[in-house]
């Protein structure tokens, strides 16, 4: 088997038996892939405690040459994890973060550009400042996401996506079933984007995450630009669904009652 040596962040894991652990990684060298971290929950391994979502690690990873599982031979931590007491919110967007990487990408698929991404945003986290909590931030994410896959919103927001009319600032209108923004001429129904709303757009489109950390957008006009970005998503994104960890969030704000904790589930 060949040896992968890279650096990584553990999107997820789940339990193998009674020892050991299947963490679901995205590596810098080769994309996503799963690994069998063997005997990761005995006290005395290397790899307990290690394979947290989140995680950035230097791992050696055996390639089995048909895919599949492969084996976690050593893996060592790049920095620590945020403190618990940076509160729910963060960790939330942080999840959401990892799922959606995990729901949007091909196994063995080592798509340009996704791991710095990832690696950009978490980071935020893992500093002596972080962001609180960082919708902005975590937009930007969603936003580079899609550039990724091909959905340039900066330049979409430039001009009507149907007739090529450069879009006026009260003019803009977002089309989910197809996706793209609008100018006023199209009687098509849509979502009409408020000239801030329209900026904020613009900014998480062309802005990197670290760009965004230190700022946070009011309320209302987050829930409006992440709708824009949710919908965009799950039109332009194969295996795209809306992170559980939002939902947690959003119940816990809303003060459920019986709230779900945020946990790993085995697929």
């Amino acid at each position: 088997m060949a040896l992968l040596a890279s650096r990584a962040r553990v999107l997820r894991c789940y339990a193998l038996g009674e020892t050991s652990l299947i963490a679901v990684l995205l590596t810098e060298e080769a994309g996503l892939l799963r690994a069998v971290g063997k005997g990761a929950r005995e006290l005395r391994s290397r790899l307990r405690g290690l394979l947290a979502p989140g995680a950035a690690l230097d791992v050696q990873v055996y390639l089995r040459p048909r895919g599949g599982l492969h084996l976690l031979r050593e893996a060592s931590g790049r920095r620590p994890l945020p403190r618990a007491e940076a509160g729910l919110a963060p960790l939330c967007l942080r999840l959401a973060a990892l799922e959606l990487v995990a729901a949007t990408t091909e196994e063995g698929e080592a798509m340009a550009g996704l791991f710095p991404l990832l690696e950009e945003f978490l980071a935020l986290y893992e500093t002596e400042t972080p962001p609180t909590p960082g919708w902005s931030a975590f937009l930007a994410f969603e936003a580079g996401l899609l550039a990724l896959h091909g959905v340039s919103g900066g330049a979409d927001l430039a001009r009507c996506g149907l007739c090529g009319r450069p879009l006026a600032a009260g003019e803009t209108r977002f089309l989910p079933g197809e996706g793209l923004f609008a100018c006023g001429a199209h009687p098509e129904p849509g979502m009409a984007l408020a000239p801030e709303e329209r900026d904020w757009l613009l900014s998480v489109f062309r802005a990197q995450p670290a760009a965004l950390a230190a700022r946070e957008m009011p309320e209302a006009l987050r829930v409006r630009v992440g709708r824009v970005l949710h919908l965009s998503l799950s039109r332009h994104l194969p295996g795209y669904k809306s992170p559980r960890s939002l939902a947690v969030l959003g119940s816990a704000r809303r003060g459920d009652a019986g709230s779900p904790a945020v946990e790993e589930e085995e697929p």
